[in-house]
C-alpha cells in the first residue's frame, strides 16, 4: 500500500513537472512572438527627417508632416501602424531598456483598453499584451496627466525595466524619455520615481493612479508634492501648474496589489 501511495505521488509530481514546464515554455514562446511582432510594427514608422517632411504653421513654427487617415489628421510617420489599427495612440521609448513599444487607447471603450494587457496589435490574446492610456486621459486636449499602464514581464518585456529606476545611477543616465505621438513627438522628464498599491476605494490616502486633471492649483501643486514625497529619488525636478505629465506604471511585488510608477514631465519643443 505504501509503495502504490509513492508510486501515485511519483505520478502528480510529474504531471506537475510537465505542466509547470510547459506553461513556462508556452511563457517564453508568447514573449518571443510578440517581440518579433513589435520589431514588425517597428519597421513600419517612417523616420524620415528631411526638410521635406516637416509643415510650418501659420506662426512659421517647423513641425512634422502631417496627413489624414479617415478623418484624423496624424503624423506621417506613423501613417502604416494607425491605418492598420486605429487604437494606435503612440510609441513610447526609453533608451537602454526594452521599453520601446506601441502605445494603444481606447477612449470610448475602457473594456477594450484594459483588454490590451492581454492583447496583441492585432486583437489576438498575448500574455504579454501592450502598454495603454487610461480612457480617462486625452491627448487632444491634453489632459493634466497622460497614465500609460503596462505589463511587468518576468522575461524582462514590456515595462518590467521601469524597475530600474530605482537605482540612481540608472536615472541619472536616463532622466528623459520620448513618447511620440500621431499628433506630435515629445520628451519627458523624469520628476519622481516611486512603489505605491492599489488602494480600496474607500481609502481617502493618496491615489497616484486617480489623477488626470487638476480642478486647481492647489489641487495639481498637492499631487506633485504627493508624487515628490513618495519618490525615491530626488530628482529635484520643477514642476509648476499648467505643466503636462506623463504616468508609466506596471505591477510590482513587494506588497500585494504592489505597483511602481515612474512621473515625468513634458519638455517644451
Amino acid at each position: 500500500m505504501k509503495k502504490k501511495i509513492i508510486n501515485i505521488l511519483m505520478v502528480i509530481f510529474i504531471l506537475v513537472a510537465v505542466g509547470c514546464g510547459g506553461y513556462l515554455a508556452y511563457y517564453y514562446y508568447t514573449s518571443h512572438k510578440s517581440e518579433s511582432d513589435i520589431s514588425d510594427l517597428r519597421s513600419r514608422i517612417s523616420y524620415n527627417d528631411t526638410v521635406s517632411d516637416k509643415e510650418t504653421d501659420d506662426t512659421g513654427k517647423s513641425g512634422p508632416e502631417m496627413v489624414d487617415v479617415d478623418g484624423v489628421k496624424i503624423q506621417k510617420k506613423f501613417e502604416k501602424l494607425y491605418s492598420s489599427n486605429h487604437d494606435f495612440v503612440g510609441w513610447i521609448t526609453i533608451k537602454d531598456t526594452n521599453i520601446d513599444y506601441p502605445v494603444m487607447y481606447t477612449p470610448n471603450d475602457n473594456e477594450r483598453g484594459e483588454h490590451y494587457i492581454h492583447l496583441d496589435y492585432e486583437g489576438n490574446y498575448s500574455a504579454a499584451g501592450l502598454p495603454f492610456i487610461d480612457q480617462n486621459c486625452d491627448l487632444i486636449l491634453p489632459t493634466d496627466n497622460v497614465i500609460i499602464y503596462g505589463h511587468n514581464m518576468n522575461s524582462g518585456k514590456m515595462f518590467h525595466d521601469l524597475l530600474k529606476y530605482d537605482d540612481e545611477d540608472f536615472y541619472e543616465k536616463h532622466k528623459s524619455f520620448t513618447f511620440d505621438t500621431i499628433y506630435g513627438d515629445g520628451t519627458y522628464e523624469v520628476v519622481a520615481v516611486f512603489y505605491a498599491q492599489i488602494l480600496p476605494d474607500s481609502s481617502n490616502d493618496f491615489k497616484y493612479y486617480e489623477f488626470v486633471n487638476a480642478g486647481s492649483r492647489e489641487e495639481f501643486d498637492s499631487y506633485v508634492d504627493n508624487i515628490k514625497r513618495m519618490s525615491v529619488i530626488d530628482t529635484g525636478v520643477d514642476v509648476k501648474y499648467g505643466d503636462k505629465l506623463i504616468t508609466l506604471s506596471t505591477c510590482a511585488y513587494h506588497v500585494k496589489d504592489g505597483r511602481f510608477a515612474v512621473i515625468a514631465k513634458k519638455l517644451d519643443e
